[in-house]
Protein backbone atom coordinates (compact mmCIF):
# COMPACT_ATOMS: atom_id res chain seq x y z
CA UNK A 1 0.00 0.00 0.00
CA UNK A 2 2.58 2.37 1.23
CA UNK A 3 4.71 1.91 -2.47
CA UNK A 4 1.55 2.65 -4.91
CA UNK A 5 0.93 5.68 -2.80
CA UNK A 6 0.51 9.05 -4.59
CA UNK A 7 0.99 10.66 -1.25
CA UNK A 8 4.32 9.59 -0.74
CA UNK A 9 7.67 10.78 -2.66
CA UNK A 10 11.04 8.35 -1.94
CA UNK A 11 14.46 10.16 -1.74
CA UNK A 12 17.25 7.93 -2.30
CA UNK A 13 20.23 9.16 -0.55
CA UNK A 14 23.19 9.45 -3.38
CA UNK A 15 26.49 10.05 -2.53
CA UNK A 16 26.72 14.36 -3.08
CA UNK A 17 23.53 14.20 -0.42
CA UNK A 18 25.47 11.45 2.18
CA UNK A 19 28.59 13.74 2.04
CA UNK A 20 26.13 17.02 3.04
CA UNK A 21 24.60 14.34 6.06
CA UNK A 22 28.09 13.39 6.92
CA UNK A 23 28.95 17.25 7.20
CA UNK A 24 25.85 17.52 9.88
CA UNK A 25 26.64 15.12 11.40
CA UNK A 26 30.13 15.77 12.28
CA UNK A 27 29.70 19.13 12.40
CA UNK A 28 27.19 19.11 15.31
CA UNK A 29 28.35 15.91 17.14
CA UNK A 30 27.27 17.38 20.54
CA UNK A 31 23.68 17.39 19.51
CA UNK A 32 23.95 13.68 19.18
CA UNK A 33 21.55 13.94 16.04
CA UNK A 34 20.98 10.36 13.93
CA UNK A 35 23.07 10.07 10.75
CA UNK A 36 19.34 9.71 10.11
CA UNK A 37 18.46 12.88 11.38
CA UNK A 38 21.17 14.35 9.40
CA UNK A 39 20.01 13.13 5.94
CA UNK A 40 16.30 14.27 6.57
CA UNK A 41 17.69 17.97 7.29
CA UNK A 42 19.96 17.59 4.09
CA UNK A 43 16.47 16.60 2.21
CA UNK A 44 14.60 19.06 3.91
CA UNK A 45 16.63 22.04 2.65
CA UNK A 46 16.81 20.73 -0.66
CA UNK A 47 13.24 20.99 -0.23
CA UNK A 48 12.71 23.64 0.94
CA UNK A 49 10.58 22.48 4.11
CA UNK A 50 10.64 24.37 7.10
CA UNK A 51 7.99 21.98 8.95
CA UNK A 52 8.65 18.17 10.06
CA UNK A 53 5.56 16.38 11.98
CA UNK A 54 7.61 14.27 14.29
CA UNK A 55 8.51 14.85 17.95
CA UNK A 56 12.10 14.18 17.42
CA UNK A 57 13.83 17.11 18.97
CA UNK A 58 16.83 17.57 17.17
CA UNK A 59 14.57 18.67 14.21
CA UNK A 60 14.35 22.01 16.31
CA UNK A 61 18.22 22.29 16.96
CA UNK A 62 18.72 21.89 13.25
CA UNK A 63 16.31 25.22 12.85
CA UNK A 64 12.80 23.26 11.65
CA UNK A 65 9.77 23.88 13.53
CA UNK A 66 7.82 21.00 14.73
CA UNK A 67 4.55 19.77 14.45
CA UNK A 68 2.63 19.86 16.52
CA UNK A 69 3.64 22.66 18.08
CA UNK A 70 3.37 22.00 21.44
CA UNK A 71 2.15 24.97 24.27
Amino acid sequence: QVQGSHRLLWEWIDSTRFDKAQNWFFLWRDKSFSFTDCTSFVIMQEKRLHQVLTTDRHFIFAGFEILPRRR
